[in-house]
């Protein structure tokens, strides 16, 4: 993308600082890639066949969960987690539809209590390189 390491810093943490990963749907109902769906199809991306395939039936990477504990909220809540926690690397399996899916949670001993894992926030291992 030829960005230098600020401009990478800012296109990341300024999507993860507003909103959630989302996208836990069953892989199974997403259609072709669109280069190869039906010519009527192409150029209207993925056809995902779940509910309404859009909003909370979204099916994107699998990976589920807020990078903060107030995703809706513009702060630097996403900066505070990245910075302020120890994370590791664990398979999902809260949800049958994420089940297996990596991401980073917060270790036990980060400097606060986890709180429930509905709520808990996470990060990805990309997440993490900025970091390290």
């Amino acid at each position: 993308m030829a960005m230098n390491d600020e401009e990478t810093v800012a296109l990341v943490a300024g999507g993860h600082t507003f909103g959630k990963a989302h996208g836990a749907g069953d892989p199974k109902l997403v259609g072709r890639e669109p280069e190869a769906a039906p010519l009527e199809q192409m150029g209207l991306g993925w056809k995902n066949s779940l509910g309404s395939g859009v909003g909370i039936d979204t099916t994107s990477s699998g990976i589920e969960g807020a990078w903060k504990p107030n995703p809706t909220q513009w702060d630097m809540g996403y900066f505070d987690m990245l910075f302020g926690y120890e994370w590791e690397l664990v398979k999902s399996g809260w949800r049958s539809t994420v089940a297996g899916k990596k991401r980073q949670t917060r270790t036990h001993g980060s400097r606060r209590a986890r709180p429930s894992k509905k709520h808990a926030p996470m990060m990805t291992t990309a997440d993490l390189s900025l970091r390290f």
